[in-house]
């Protein structure tokens, strides 16, 4: 009969659980990259970035920074924090469904009461009680309670370690694009010092023709005024190569002095950057940010169905063995021996406006995480297109300036075949070298850019980073 009734009461209440929150549900659907029309049809599997791409920029002192920047930055060490609190979490939700033994031992001095269910051996006297017992417990977890929030704390866990994989790429991109802007300002600085030179010594040259009377005074004032401004552009040059010093030593995590130690870049001259004739098909498989981004739906989708599981009766099935009397002296007596075992039952009878409102919160948390995440998602697609499409862009400037370099040393070569006749001047020869610095200034600046693109595009595929699992079929397998 009890038996009976034990069972009845579970399946009211698992009735009334199913009837109470069958109408708060999650209506955020998570999208994947192949809903979107911007994936190229004829991307193919094949071609992967590298871990440590930077390497290839072949500079030590660029390794090194990467280095020192991923071995000492302080936001990389409250990541490694967050991974070790998410596994201390872990650790708690599988202790949940383990059965629980702990050793209790208790001694209260206390009157007894004259009028109750006590012996008249100590009604009315102050004597101990005592108890020395091992307690046992385990909750059945009918529902799946436990068990979901061990894996919403694995998710947690995993969403950790990929946020701080996250932050080691965007860390270690910003130091490669800081250093490449380096590079590109030590570049300029030294072609900016050859056309001050080209200019003065043309200045030196008008100033004698302007002394023997072969050209006007407005002559050498225009390349005074050119020389000036070319002083300004170089002290401006030495300021930002300062400032993008400290900007290296800060993302190092060192202080101003480690940027004052820092030589002159010596990037590979020979490298280029072109677009990969050959991209991943799962394009965005290795970004941790975006993987982040659906551990953490994970995580929100298994705190749902947890709060879900609140609504159904809890068992637990509880034990005890040892030691329990009325005087300390009496304890270990082999008459003080007490043991029991049974279940206990908790029926959410009325709490459902708390349940409902518990259950509402973390679906409405979920539907915020699979936004997020989609977001995340659009972001990223959009992020890998801008990259290629501007190291295309980039490598057909970079044609462009070529033909007009060309065309500007040609020129050169004229100017000097009728300097050789006659025909012209130095100071005309020194123009055209001068029309070739400027755009040899041009084509470094272009080369940084294509180089930039494709260390963002580098950035924007994961950066080397490999898991060993695909995410887009677990969210297709989630629809």
């Amino acid at each position: 009969m009890k038996f009976k009734l034990l069972g009845s009461m579970l399946a009211v209440a698992l009735l009334a659980g199913c009837a109470t929150h069958s109408d708060i549900q999650s209506h955020a659907k998570l999208r994947t990259p192949s809903q979107f029309s911007e994936i190229p049809a004829e991307v193919q599997a094949g071609w992967q970035v590298q871990a440590g791409y930077w390497k290839q920029f072949g500079d030590p002192q660029l390794d090194a920074l990467v280095a020192e920047a991923l071995a000492d930055s302080p936001s990389l060490a409250a990541a490694d924090a967050r991974i070790r609190r998410a596994a201390a979490l872990t650790d708690a939700a599988h202790s949940a469904l383990l059965p629980q033994l702990s050793g209790n031992a208790d001694v209260m001095a206390q009157r007894f009461t004259e009028h109750g269910m006590v012996s008249p051996t100590y009604a009315g006297k102050f004597r101990t009680n005592d108890r020395l017992a091992l307690d046992a417990s385990i909750d059945l977890d009918l529902w799946g309670k436990y068990r979901r929030a061990l894996q919403g704390a694995e998710a947690g866990r995993k969403l950790a370690e990929l946020e701080s994989v996250a932050a080691r790429q965007a860390l270690a991109a910003n130091v490669v694009r800081a250093y490449l802007e380096y590079d590109r300002l030590y570049k300029q600085r030294a072609l900016l010092e050859h056309l001050m030179a080209l200019r003065m010594e043309a200045e030196r040259l008008q100033s004698i023709r302007f002394q023997a009377g072969l050209d006007p005074e407005i002559d050498r004032n225009q390349l005074q005024q050119g020389t000036a401004q070319l002083r300004v552009d170089s002290a401006q040059l030495d300021e930002r190569i300062s400032l993008q010093r400290g900007l290296l030593a800060a993302l190092a995590g060192k202080g101003p002095e480690r940027g004052e130690q820092l030589s002159a870049p010596r990037l590979n001259d020979n490298l280029d950057a072109h677009l990969p004739s050959v991209l991943p098909s799962d394009l965005l498989a290795g970004r941790p940010d975006l993987l982040a981004s659906r551990w953490r739906v994970e995580a929100a989708s298994a705190d749902m169905d947890v709060a879900r599981a609140q609504f159904y009766p809890s068992v637990n099935l509880s034990a005890f063995a040892g030691y329990s009397s009325i005087g300390l002296e009496n304890l270990l007596k082999p008459g003080s021996q007490i043991y029991g075992i049974g279940p206990s039952i908790h029926l959410p009878i009325f709490e459902a406006g708390r349940l409902r409102a518990g259950l509402a919160m973390k679906v409405a948390d979920y539907d915020a995480a699979v936004e997020q995440y989609n977001a995340n998602l659009v972001d990223a697609l959009r992020d890998v297109s801008d990259q290629a499409r501007s190291l295309t862009e980039a490598e057909h400037q970079g044609q462009l300036a070529e033909t007009s370099l060309a065309a500007s040393q040609r020129g050169v070569t004229l100017i000097e075949t009728r300097a050789s006749k006659g025909l012209a001047n130095k100071i005309n020869v020194i123009s055209a070298q001068m029309a070739v610095v400027a755009q040899q200034r041009v084509q470094t600046d272009l080369r940084a850019h294509r180089l930039d693109s494709a260390a963002g595009l580098m950035r924007a595929l994961g950066g080397g980073f490999a898991p060993d699992y695909n995410p887009y079929t677990l969210a297709a397998s989630a629809q």
